[in-house]
């Protein structure tokens, strides 16, 4: 009687494919669900007549349909201001939650704002593989932890400081949970996040890297620093860490704090120092596990190149 409720958001559009799966995987879920809401932006397909038929079934399930298309990021952020529960779950319309996914992290979100799991990722199940994100907030300066992975307090996921409109709706809502109540990681996958050719990170990835090409080797350390100048000088890099550079300054992470000086300075010298912060923390900042060594040396201190080199993240 006395346990949080939760909300479910999803924000869907053509996604008739693949979307019973998912939203079965929800209403089975272990944790009872108090509503999950479905905002559609306007499919062209199917979507909206599955919508209803799930409407009419299940009492605590709630869909609408955008008058015009709004867009995923300003989809996912006026369907979550519906939500009425304690904690609130985004999901997307295309994976798979495991059955105790909710469960789990309710037991574990404890005071914080934010609860994120690992999860895994693959066109089937066989040859998925787990996806963990660092939970470090010089980490997710770069990198976003996904929405799908989420479980947020009402209060928290309902504040407009925490949505970024100008770029994707996970990367505040990761990011800023730093600088309130925090964030808790779970290490365990509690979702199947499903690759396919329609899905938007697949199309991304796609257009980075065609079939035909291999993953970079050299061409970072080469092509990386013309490439950082050149995010630099994009707008949304000078509206995110200018950003960051405000919430951090009262002390709660100096490191994060002193980063986003060095991004925002046109200084050859400000972005040697930065290097060399990277190079410090690259357990923390660096993606990939093998920071040990020269090598790990190496991809510590290029990572800013590293990480501008073929760059979506400051993209609208």
């Amino acid at each position: 009687m006395n346990q949080p409720t939760v909300s479910i958001v999803m924000a869907t559009y053509n996604g008739e494919k693949y979307i019973r799966q998912q939203i079965d995987s929800i209403v089975g879920q272990s944790y009872p669900i108090h509503e999950l809401i479905i905002q559609d932006d306007g499919s062209t397909d199917g979507t909206v007549q599955i919508l209803k038929e799930y409407e009419q079934k299940y009492p605590f399930v709630h869909v609408f349909v955008n008058e015009k298309n709004l867009g995923y990021k300003e989809n996912f952020r006026t369907v979550t201001l519906r939500a009425t529960g304690d904690f609130i779950g985004l999901a997307d319309q295309d994976d798979i939650w495991f059955e105790n996914k909710i469960e789990e992290q309710v037991k574990a979100i404890g005071e914080h704002d934010v609860c994120y799991s690992q999860h895994t990722r693959g066109k089937d199940m066989e040859h998925a593989h787990i996806v963990d994100y660092k939970c470090a907030p010089e980490r997710q300066m770069f990198a976003a932890i996904v929405g799908h992975s989420l479980l947020m307090t009402r209060e928290y996921a309902q504040d407009k400081r925490n949505w970024l409109g100008y770029m994707a709706h996970d990367i505040g809502l990761s990011v800023f949970a730093h600088f309130r109540k925090g964030i808790v990681h779970l290490e365990k996958p509690l979702n199947w996040h499903r690759s396919h050719d329609d899905s938007v990170s697949t199309k991304v990835h796609l257009d980075l890297f065609n079939d035909n090409s291999r993953k970079p080797t050299w061409q970072p350390y080469v092509y990386g620093f013309r490439n950082y100048r050149k995010q630099q000088k994009k707008e949304n890099w000078q509206k995110f860490y200018g950003r960051l550079l405000e919430e951090s300054s009262n002390g709660i992470n100096p490191l994060v704090n002193k980063m986003c000086r060095l991004m925002l300075s046109k200084s050859p010298l400000a972005l040697l120092r930065l290097c060399f912060i990277c190079m410090k923390h690259r357990s923390t900042v660096y993606p990939d596990k093998k920071t040990s060594g020269i090598m790990g040396l190496v991809r510590g201190f290029f990572f800013p190149f590293i990480h501008c080199y073929n760059c979506t993240f400051y993209d609208s």
